[in-house]
């Protein structure tokens, strides 16, 4: 009875191939690596190198460029190339042609491995043990009933397998360059954008941080100007004062010496002297406040330079009014047109502006330039959506309010709160807003909301805008209206 056979195992001298056979498989093998397109893990075709020092085959690096976006790199070092350059390479096509010569001699080859048993060539497959073995181990009990064929039809049929792995493997390998190249770039853009934020945050609190020092500066200089005009007249008091005393304490002297005289002595001028007393009356110096808190030094302090400081707000909040000419039927507007509520269907103008389908009204103003910043009372409403929208959005037909339809709002349905999407996801909004705060920066295609209450953040929408966007307001309810807020500051 035939035992399986194990294959070869080069450690076995008392098989192992001839000296020169195995150096020429070393050389082969050596040779064959040299010889690879790390793209398509194939032999080289047409191998050209490219500015950092590494070899592809043409086709393999230009179809890699192709599916670059912006970059030229390498697909081994990553490096990046000013142009695409490519210069042929005759020493690698050499070594290519040197392999394949090679591997034309099968004698060098087939000597590798022999099986152990027999010390035959293997040149039959056995699919169900998944090797080679030789042509007597196929006929062997051990082999009975099982598939096998010639080694060469094995080979080929398992090297088309191989190939096939090695596309789908570039192909993954293209995918995967796409996305490295699309992830550094994200983080191109992060730390770019982070950077002109950085920036953008130092220049504002700069601003402020100017005006306050400068406010600061002229209020220490007022107060120090009202103290030395105090301090001025309270000097002045001080003189007057100084000078009484002085004439006072000399009269009182000149007296008390008369009294030390004889009485004949005594007389002499007495009445002089007296009415000299009598016209030294000490006359009080006029009364100078040294209160100084008062006017803009003291007060409502805060207050005045918060109002003073309004200059720097940018934007101001902006006092909208409703276009009645876009309002649905159903919605009844405020008199002042800062506010909505959803009754009855009116008789109204068929204007071709005006909305039918949704129940939503437009702003009158409309903005294609700059930053803007408005506030709307929601109150108890709980079907509205609020936003902004394209100034060619559809009035009349239905449409899926969502931004590649030009509407970027916020919805409110029910308990949940979400932007128009598919599918449609609720956001994270643990503290029902009573008022929204809209935030339109049109150059950066950004649109914000805030729940005005702790001017916490709810959704941003980036986009590109290409046309005049208006502000959007929608209800769905009978009973709470919405209502746009003119702030006073």
């Amino acid at each position: 009875m035939y035992r399986k056979s194990p294959l070869f195992h080069p450690s076995e001298s008392e098989t192992s191939p001839p000296a020169t056979a195995m150096a020429s498989i070393d050389v082969l093998q050596s040779m064959k690596d040299e010889a690879l397109c790390p793209i398509c893990l194939d032999f080289f075709v047409d191998p050209v190198t490219i500015d950092c020092g590494h070899n592809y085959c043409r086709t393999c690096i230009v179809r890699h460029w192709q599916s670059e976006r912006g970059t030229t790199t390498c697909p081994q070092c990553r490096a990046l190339l000013p142009e695409k350059t490519l210069r042929p390479n005759r020493f690698v096509s050499n070594i290519v042609e040197n392999v394949m010569k090679l591997r034309l001699d099968k004698a060098v080859v087939q000597t590798e491995l022999r099986c152990q048993e027999h010390d035959e060539r293997l040149k039959v497959y056995c699919s169900d043990d998944r090797r080679p073995i030789c042509v007597v181990c196929a006929t062997s009990r051990d082999h009975q009933g099982h598939s096998t064929s010639p080694i060469g039809e094995a080979a080929e049929l398992y090297k088309g397998m191989v190939r096939k792995k090695i596309e789908s493997l570039n192909e993954q390998m293209v995918d995967i360059c796409k996305s490295q190249d699309e992830e550094e770039e994200d983080v191109n853009k992060l730390k770019k954008e982070s950077a002109a934020l950085q920036k953008d945050i130092e220049f504002k609190f700069k601003e402020l941080h100017q005006f306050l020092h400068q406010e600061e500066k002229t209020l220490k200089t007022k107060l120090e100007q009202k103290e030395n005009a105090i301090l001025q007249q309270k000097d002045e008091n001080l003189k007057k004062i100084s000078e009484q005393h002085a004439s006072i304490k000399q009269a009182i002297s000149d007296m008390q010496g008369k009294l030390s005289l004889e009485d004949a002595e005594f007389m002499q001028d007495i009445n002089n002297i007296l009415g000299r007393c009598e016209n030294m009356q000490f006359q009080k110096a006029a009364i100078v406040s040294i209160d100084l808190r008062q006017d803009d030094i003291s007060g409502p302090f805060q207050f005045n330079l918060w109002k003073r400081m309004l200059k720097l707000i940018n934007p101001v909040p902006i006092k909208l009014k409703l276009n009645p000419d876009t309002a649905h039927p159903r919605l009844i507007l405020s008199s002042d047109l800062t506010a909505i509520r959803l009754g009855a269907k009116q008789k109204v103008p068929d204007k071709p502006e005006r909305f039918v389908q949704w129940h939503g009204v437009l702003a009158s103003q409309g903005f294609n330039t700059g930053s803007h910043y408005w506030e709307v009372e929601v109150g108890r409403n709980t079907m509205w959506s609020v936003g902004v929208v394209k100034a060619s959005v559809l009035r009349k037909a239905e449409f899926t309010p969502e931004p590649k339809s030009g509407a970027w709002v916020l919805w409110r349905l029910g308990e949940e709160y979400t932007t128009t999407s598919s599918p449609r996801t609720a956001l994270p909004v643990p503290v029902k807003p009573q008022r929204l705060g809209i935030y339109l920066n049109y150059e950066a295609g950004q649109v914000t909301l805030y729940n005005v209450d702790d001017m916490s953040h709810l959704y941003t929408f980036r986009d590109k805008f290409t046309e005049k966007l208006y502000p959007f307001f929608l209800t769905g309810c009978k009973i709470d209206s919405l209502q746009i807020v003119h702030l006073h500051i």
